[in-house]
């Protein structure tokens, strides 16, 4: 693990780049989300590390001006769904995954956005599958009708964990139904054979921005059952504990692997930050922390 020395000295550089950060802009082309070294790639890794209210308001002010503004605020399923303006067609056109990141961010830092931009809960709820899951890409709504695990962590987190009153029934269903979704996948298995359906998700890694990893099913079931007063399900956590213990150490959990891998799909520059927690092979307190919270579930 990187000394605490080295993680504050990155966590001011990050506090320093956000303060004078002009990339919330709409970069057209390839890079439009400048990952992983844009502005809000620096506000998720403070935020996954518990260190959200070190963000400068600033960043925060600039933010929500892009979300009110430069977002297109619909899911483009149908053709109607489309903007027509030229103002229009320059907005960023949002997924799932990403709006809901976006959302927990500002959320956790004290905005108000179901009052500033009540568009974005909408949207959230809006696009659950009949299966329980949702999927960032629309030809699933019109064609396949399947989700997306790692489409649909974020928006269930935001639902669960952003909510300071009792759940609407809509909010209710969406999340039982959320969770039914990852418990009938074993979080990472093919309802069809029962096969993992992708191995890397048996790695956590950290940050995860929107990726997915078996670990993040597990604390999110956790949560379900304990916010929602629902039966734990058991054998699915257990199971996934027995997955987790190759990367398991007395000192807690390793990270497995690192989402922008140069050598996978995600590859791009970083920032100090970002490398300093996100080391394949060291013991993740963040990680470790979640593990430990589903393990006192289990127990209890």
């Amino acid at each position: 693990m990187q000394t605490n020395q080295a993680i504050h000295w990155a966590i001011e550089e990050s506090i320093k780049f956000l303060e004078c950060a002009t990339n919330f802009t709409i970069d057209h082309g390839q890079f439009s989300r400048q990952k992983w070294d844009g502005a809000w790639w620096h506000m998720a890794a403070l935020y996954e590390m518990g260190e959200v209210t070190r963000i400068p308001e600033s960043a925060i002010v600039r933010a929500k001006h892009l979300l009110k503004t430069q977002v297109w605020q619909t899911f483009m399923i149908a053709t109607d769904d489309h903007p027509t303006s030229e103002t229009d067609k320059m907005k960023l056109d949002c997924c799932h995954c990403e709006l809901a990141v976006f959302y927990m961010i500002l959320m956790a830092y004290g905005c108000d956005l179901d009052e500033e931009l009540p568009w974005i809960r909408e949207w959230l709820l809006k696009h659950q599958l009949p299966d329980g899951g949702l999927n960032c890409e629309p030809e699933a709504y019109t064609h396949s009708k399947k989700s997306s695990i790692i489409s649909t962590l974020p928006p269930l987190e935001a639902i669960l964990f952003y909510t300071n009153r009792e759940f609407t029934e809509q909010e209710a269903i969406y999340l039982d139904e959320g969770a039914r979704y990852l418990i009938e996948h074993r979080l990472v298995c093919s309802k069809q054979n029962g096969s993992v359906i992708d191995r890397t998700w048996l790695k956590p890694c950290f940050p995860r921005f929107f990726e997915y990893d078996i670990l993040r099913g597990m604390f999110f079931l956790a949560e379900w059952s304990r916010r929602r007063n629902k039966p734990l399900p058991i054998d699915v956590l257990q199971e996934g504990l027995e997955r987790l213990k190759p990367l398991m150490e007395a000192e807690g959990l390793q990270i497995g692997r690192q989402i922008f891998d140069p050598q996978g799909p995600w590859g791009g520059r970083t920032f100090p930050l970002l490398q300093a927690v996100a080391g394949i092979g060291f013991v993740s307190p963040y990680l470790t922390q979640q593990l430990n919270q589903v393990i006192e579930r289990l127990r209890a």
